[in-house]
């Protein structure tokens, strides 16, 4: 635009020259505002990348912080029971027996072997009982002190082993004959969908449809061959006091320079399959696990529920086929 006074102004009238000028600093105006707006926006954007990180590191530290928690429930758990033993052991008057079973439960409930440690008890205790102290008091007392400890870790690790081949099996009777659309049914934990690669193809780059399915298909391979790849750790430790725990390191490389090219969708789904390889151990050989999901609640299903899910299903393919062959022989109770 000509500043008034040019040569191309002039030789306009007064009015001309005066509503140029004007639209000429409305124009420099507008070009400042949207300066200080893209500058502005930028602003708010690196605030709320930054609010997520805080908001990753925050949550990590709650849960270091309710581990050792739980762990500090349990080691006090432990010394309660070590005390009583201590009162037992002291009320039959031997201290060479209370010093050598105290030392053989401590030992033994830091390695979680209690069956073998109760049975050790029984014949160390037994053969120093016999110099001063009557045997079969103290006998008794270790007696019960097996009864209350060892059969309750017995019978859970019989449930849990239990419960494990119960979970095997569902997702083995799950993978041959899940074919998609079902409330349960299997997820594989550290796969890509190439859902958010084609919603972002579709934003990013503008490609129809079909484009955009292939350049898709092309990242989310490419993507999932990265997640598979052990010499990619895009991971930091958070520490907590004494406990430490592995987070998805948000200022990685990669992970910053995907966010930027693909955007927030992608990132996310990037990050969670890195997550859940974390969860189920797999940062080592990074294989894909089935599990067990609950789609339409989006978590883990339990075994619980996936055998009721599978008896109703299994009552409805019943149903049908107690309808089809009372048409097939007419008993279907229709009308004269």
């Amino acid at each position: 635009m000509a500043e008034p006074g040019d040569a191309n102004t002039s030789g306009l009238p007064a009015h001309l020259v005066t509503l140029a000028s004007d639209i000429h600093s409305k124009l420099n105006f507008h070009k400042n505002a949207y300066g200080d707006y893209i500058d502005i926006h930028n602003c708010l954007h690196r605030v709320i990348e930054e609010r997520g990180k805080l908001q990753q590191e925050r949550e990590a530290v709650l849960l270091l912080v309710a581990e050792k928690e739980e762990l500090i429930k349990k080691n006090e758990e432990q010394t309660a029971e070590i005390e009583s033993l201590k009162k037992k052991l002291q009320a039959t008057g031997t201290k060479d027996t209370h010093e050598v079973c105290e030392s053989d439960f401590q030992n033994n409930q830091s390695e979680g072997v209690q069956t073998r440690s109760m049975h050790k008890r029984k014949r160390q205790c037994q053969g120093h009982a016999s110099e001063n102290v009557d045997g079969q008091e103290l006998m008794e007392d270790l007696s019960d002190t097996s009864n209350l400890e060892q059969h309750p870790s017995i019978e859970f690790e019989d449930s849990s082993k239990e419960i494990t081949k119960i979970h095997s099996k569902l997702i083995k009777g799950f993978l041959e004959i899940d074919n998609g659309g079902r409330n349960f049914g299997i997820k594989y934990m550290g796969q890509l969908s190439d859902k958010p690669f084609r919603l972002a193809c579709v934003e990013k780059f503008a490609l129809k449809e079909a484009e955009a399915v292939a350049k898709a298909s092309e990242l989310c391979c490419s993507w999932q061959e990265q997640l598979l790849n052990p010499d990619w750790d895009p991971f930091k430790t958070v520490t907590v006091g004494d406990f430490s725990e592995d987070i998805v390191d948000t200022d990685d490389d990669k992970l910053q320079e995907l966010h930027a090219t693909l955007g927030e969708v992608v990132y996310k789904a990037v990050v969670n399959g890195l997550s859940e390889m974390k969860r189920y151990c797999r940062l080592s050989d990074r294989t894909i696990v089935p599990e067990l999901w609950n789609f339409k609640e989006n978590r883990k299903a339990t075994p619980s529920e996936c055998v009721e899910y599978l008896c109703n299903q299994v009552k409805l393919l019943s149903n049908a086929k107690g309808r089809i062959n009372r048409r097939k022989w007419g008993c279907g109770g229709g009308r004269n």
